[in-house]
């Protein structure tokens, strides 16, 4: 489904909640940097509407910053999206960002006119054959290649070594990447990925959807509810801090309230070596470490630290990730 076809099939649904006489689009001519895609004027109760517009086929709330980042600059700005989640749709309403669901559910406060419809059901899209590349084996592929983007050149064996997944995954890996053109063939033997953003924030969505529970494995807390995490000297050969922690130690911008940890040491050694107590309301959340970490290292790849902060809820956790963005990632693409 095309931007316009998403676009045309919200405001139908939207006209059959609510009278609009007429609706106009206009595309925005990109090299003006607008940064949006166009132009929306709504006519309702004879007062026109104009609402400068972005479509997305859905928002994660990794994304939200950028979307927070056009309502501030456009008073009149409008996301349409053929779906929200509610947790979104929440987010958007708290930070006064006007939206338009494919299902014809808004939230529209503009011009002395206030919309607000959450009663339409979810449209059901149909799913795609499914796509290996985003299987959990595929995404810790995937994250290899966005720690080092010409890993994507080594032979077939070595990409699987260092991944640390069976051999006869990584074909189908590849071509799964190819036919979705987030790596390009430039020639028999050589690829290149596509767009290094847009293949970030396709990897942090089926990160938080499909890998990260799977590597989930306990909750815990501090013995000691003094405890300075600061203080905890980890097996950094085995256990790396990861999320909010990380990201102060990478930038000195953030106070950690939720602590994130990757190992490969059991729970009984978390227990024994950083007094740890298993507890399900815990602020303390331990997965498996699922790279070939290098030795040395306190922190989870600034890659994975970036991800982890973006799809938390808090502003501050954002605001340090577009730190770690601009300051280790961006000069490395």
């Amino acid at each position: 489904m095309t931007k316009i076809d998403v676009l045309n099939n919200a405001i139908h649904n939207l006209e059959n909640n609510i009278p609009i006489t007429t609706w106009d689009w206009n595309d925005i001519d990109y090299d003006k940097e607008i940064e949006v895609d166009g132009e929306l004027e709504i006519v309702l109760n004879n007062q026109k509407i104009l609402l400068m517009v972005e479509i997305k086929k859905d928002v994660k709330s990794h994304q939200l910053l950028n979307i927070f980042y056009h309502n501030n600059k456009f008073q009149n700005f409008l996301l349409v999206a053929e779906k929200l989640f509610p947790k979104v749709k929440k987010e958007l309403r708290e930070n006064q960002v006007n939206y338009l669901e494919g299902n014809g559910n808004a939230y529209i406060n503009q011009n002395n006119t206030f919309l607000y419809i959450d009663t339409n059901k979810t449209i059901n899209t149909r799913k795609g054959k499914g796509n290996r590349a985003f299987t959990k084996t595929g995404l810790k592929v995937i994250f290899h290649f966005l720690l080092n983007p010409q890993l994507i050149n080594n032979t077939q064996r070595e990409i699987a070594e260092i991944a640390e997944v069976a051999l006869g995954n990584i074909p189908l890996i590849i071509n799964g990447l190819l036919e979705t053109n987030f790596i390009l063939k430039l020639n028999k033997n050589e690829y290149v990925i596509n767009n290094y953003v847009e293949f970030l924030n396709k990897w942090i969505t089926e990160f938080e959807q499909t890998l990260k529970p799977t590597i989930f494995k306990q909750r815990f807390r501090f013995q000691n509810d003094n405890q300075d995490w600061r203080e905890i000297q980890l097996n950094q050969n085995r256990t790396v801090w990861g999320g909010e922690p990380a990201g102060e130690i990478l930038t000195h911008h953030l106070r950690p309230e939720k602590f994130i940890i990757y190992t490969k040491e059991t729970v009984k050694d978390l227990i024994l070596n950083y007094r740890l107590v298993p507890d399900n309301e815990g602020d303390i959340w331990v997965y498996d470490l699922f790279w070939k970490k290098k030795l040395n290292e306190r922190t989870a790849p600034a890659i994975l630290v970036y991800t982890e902060l973006m799809i938390g809820n808090d502003k501050r956790s954002k605001e340090t990730a577009n730190i770690i963005f601009n300051e280790y990632i961006k000069p490395n693409l």
